[in-house]
């Protein structure tokens, strides 16, 4: 009866059958015809291709999907955002470092452009400078590692914070031992944030620790210091504590 009534209605309203059909192409159309459609699409293909660890494809997915967003949405919007950090994702786990140090380099540059804070680059930024590291762009390094100083106001009153870190080994013996200790480096770093020179300050028990911790700390980067017109210059006279201390 339901059926009827309405075939009764627009019979009287004067629509025919192939007027409908074609009213129902057009609304096909045009819900064919809306980005956000196809963007939620290539979102869902791209968490699957990443739940199937085909990150070749999750990594061609989201280029796509980033040239359909800012084409139709723009840079800055949610949607560009998402598939730019999909694209450093996946080329980060298929293992191409090269292009993911390039792909991550684009991330950070669209955050910031769409005014993104330093508080929330500050983690990809930090990503960013350990891919470099490992991989020897140490230009890239320096850069993000500047960026990061910038965005926490960097100044003579500050002390430098790591932004890369390398892995500090406990020695096995002193582990096997549950020996523990402290040792306080003193440390100068080039405008860039890296360490170029380093030497025990004082060690607690004396000189059990100290080849350990100046191994992992010559390799590491901080942010370098700033001066009052926000320039990076280097630094010298600063210390730092590294503590061996048995897991509880």
């Amino acid at each position: 009866m339901r059926k009827l009534r309405v075939s009764s209605m627009l019979g009287r309203s004067g629509f025919s059958a192939s007027t409908l059909v074609m009213c129902a192409a057009f609304l096909l159309f045009a819900c064919s015809d809306d980005p956000s459609v196809e963007l939620r699409e290539i979102r869902l293909q791209i968490q699957s291709a990443y739940g199937a660890d085909d990150f070749k494809k999750g990594a061609s997915l989201a280029e796509q999907g980033l040239a359909l967003a800012r084409k139709t949405v723009g840079g800055d919007s949610d949607d560009a955002l998402y598939f730019v950090q999909a694209a450093s994702e996946n080329r980060i786990a298929m293992g191409d470092t090269r292009n993911a140090i390039a792909a991550l380099k684009r991330e950070v540059s669209m955050r910031a452009a769409a005014g993104q804070s330093e508080a929330r680059l500050q983690p990809r930024r930090t990503l960013l400078i350990k891919l470099a590291e490992e991989n020897n762009d140490l230009v890239t390094a320096a850069d993000q590692a500047v960026e990061v100083a910038r965005g926490i106001n960097m100044n003579f009153e500050k002390d430098p914070q790591p932004v890369y870190r390398t892995e500090t080994k406990y020695p096995p013996e002193l582990y096997r031992k549950r020996t523990e200790g402290d040792v306080e480096i003193a440390y100068s770093l080039d405008a860039g944030g890296a360490v170029t020179d380093a030497r025990v300050a004082r060690s607690i028990p004396a000189q059990v620790f100290d080849q350990a911790a100046l191994e992992s700390f010559r390799k590491w980067r901080f942010t370098p210091m700033l001066d009052n017109n926000g320039q990076p210059v280097p630094l010298s006279g600063r210390t730092f504590t590294l503590a061996f201390r048995m897991g509880r």
